[in-house]
């Protein structure tokens, strides 16, 4: 059985992370992701960006920022035959105390009801140890950690050994995540996209 969606954090795993990005001029794919993105395509698996953009909620960058970033970033996937088929985000600072900002999951929610989308055909993949804690409150399939952006340090964080991941490419992670509320998902961790892209259609997914 194939998957349905990949779910991917944007800032750090798909683009250059820099750093409350409201301007399209600096959207900077990272190396190999509109390969990865495009390989799903072809698959037929959906890509939909999940991300926190407490930017906006901060002042630093109107909401318009976001969308004119996210129209930046389909175009520079169009030429590798890859796009995303939906988005969501949060635009709430921290202190907010809202149910979309990962790892919470209302941004899951949303999309699911959107979608018709099934937990266990879905993967969120990120930089970040909220991405990991947002597939697994989600209760996805799989979530995986990348070393772009945020990656290593938040590899290190979870005890990691961050050159086996390089030399490996796609390993399963055996970490504790505190806070966790669901249990079963599979967790990894891949040097970048295109790698954890490789590693996720390799996996084997339960038929229903």
């Amino acid at each position: 059985m194939e998957w349905s969606a990949v779910l991917f954090d944007r800032d750090g795993t798909l683009i250059v992370d820099k750093h409350y990005l409201g301007d399209p001029a600096g959207v900077e794919l990272i190396p190999g992701t509109g390969e990865a993105l495009g390989r799903l395509r072809r698959r037929g698996v959906k890509t939909v960006v999940i991300s926190n953009q407490s930017g906006i909620g901060r002042g630093y960058f109107p909401e318009s920022g976001w969308h004119a970033c996210e129209k930046r970033l389909g175009e520079l996937l169009a030429p590798f035959g890859a796009g995303l088929d939906d988005e969501r985000f949060c635009p709430h600072a921290p202190e907010q105390s809202c149910s979309c900002r990962k790892p919470d999951v209302g941004m899951w929610e949303s999309l699911k009801a959107a979608r018709g989308l099934d937990e266990g055909r879905c993967a969120m993949v990120g930089d970040k140890v909220e991405d990991l804690l947002f597939g697994a409150n989600a209760g996805l399939a799989a979530a995986v950690l990348v070393l772009t952006g945020k990656g290593e340090a938040s590899a290190r964080k979870l005890g990691l050994d961050v050159d086996g991941i390089v030399q490996r490419g796609f390993v399963p992670v055996e970490a504790e995540l505190p806070g966790a509320r669901r249990a079963g998902t599979r967790l990894f961790a891949a040097p970048d996209v295109r790698a954890a892209v490789d590693g996720l259609l390799t996996l084997s997914l339960p038929e229903a």
